[in-house]
C-alpha cells in the first residue's frame, strides 16, 4: 500500500460497524462495503465508483492532499495579516451596518 492508501485505512472503516452519528459515516460505511462485497456487487451499485480505476480514485486523493498543502504553505507566516484582514472586515461591515441604522448598537 502506498501513503495514500495506508492514510484512507486509518481515517475509515475502522472496527465492523459504522458510527451513523459521525460526519465520517458515509465514508466508513463505504468503506466497511468495500471490504465485504466483491467488485460488481450490489455495494457498486450504491456507490458507483467501481468504474473508476483504483489508481484514478488515489490520483484525486493525492490531487486533493497536494492542494491544502499549498492551501497551509500560503497562510503559514501570514497569521498577522489575516488577523488585520478580519480586523479591516469588521470595521467594514460595522460602518455598512451603522449606515443601515444609525440607532444600531455593536457589541
Amino acid at each position: 500500500l502506498n501513503s495514500i492508501e495506508e492514510g484512507v485505512m486509518d481515517i475509515f472503516g475502522k472496527g465492523q460497524s459504522v458510527d451513523t452519528s459521525k460526519s465520517t459515516a458515509i465514508f466508513d460505511f463505504a468503506a466497511q462495503a468495500g471490504k465485504y462485497w466483491k467488485e460488481g456487487g450490489i455495494g457498486c451499485d450504491f456507490y458507483r465508483r467501481c468504474d473508476t480505476p483504483i489508481n484514478d480514485i488515489l490520483a484525486m486523493i493525492e490531487t486533493e492532499l497536494d492542494d491544502f498543502d499549498q492551501l497551509e504553505q500560503s497562510v503559514k507566516g501570514s497569521k498577522g495579516n489575516m488577523e488585520d484582514e478580519m480586523k479591516k472586515e469588521t470595521v467594514e461591515v460595522e460602518e455598512m451596518l451603522n449606515n443601515l441604522d444609525s440607532e444600531l448598537v455593536l457589541d
